[in-house]
């Protein structure tokens, strides 16, 4: 199962995802500007299905509904709002770019540790209020959207 989603990072996601985010850094400044959602419409006429999926910003949870088609898969549309997924084709869950861009910068500083930074986000968002479930409900999936944000750069 690890090496069908790395090859589909490698070969199929990550690919279509370095236009969007090159289009992301231009439009927010370098991510010190809000990103805007690009809205382009479905030109496949295929059948098209709803994804929700849990965003993790700095200080808040918002979940979020997906219109996904053959032509607008979820990657390319959290990119374009300035979110990174943590599964490359069906995302339960999704990180804000700049709190992956943070998290990079972090590591270059300290030693890498995925289960220490999730775990202080996870308890920082608890004390605001937002419950994430699940035990240890960041730590695997943050890593994955951190590992693969890290490969697009």
């Amino acid at each position: 199962k690890k090496i069908n989603q790395m090859n589909t990072w490698t070969t199929e996601v990550i690919p279509k995802l370095v236009h969007p985010y090159l289009r992301l850094l231009r439009e927010t400044q370098n991510l010190q500007q809000e990103g805007v959602p690009a809205i382009t419409e479905c030109i496949c006429l295929g059948s098209v299905h709803s994804l929700l999926v849990l965003v993790v910003h700095f200080d808040y949870l918002e979940q979020i509904s997906l219109s996904i088609c053959a032509c607008r898969s979820a990657a390319v549309q959290l990119v374009e709002q300035g979110f990174f997924p943590c599964a490359p084709l069906q995302p339960s869950l999704a990180v804000d770019i700049r709190l992956l861009d943070f998290a990079t910068r972090l590591f270059l500083k300290i030693s890498p540790n995925n289960t220490a930074i999730s775990n202080t986000l996870t308890e920082f968002l608890e004390a605001r209020g937002y419950q994430m479930k699940g035990e240890d409900p960041l730590r695997r999936r943050f890593g994955n959207a951190l590992q693969w944000f890290n490969s697009l750069q």
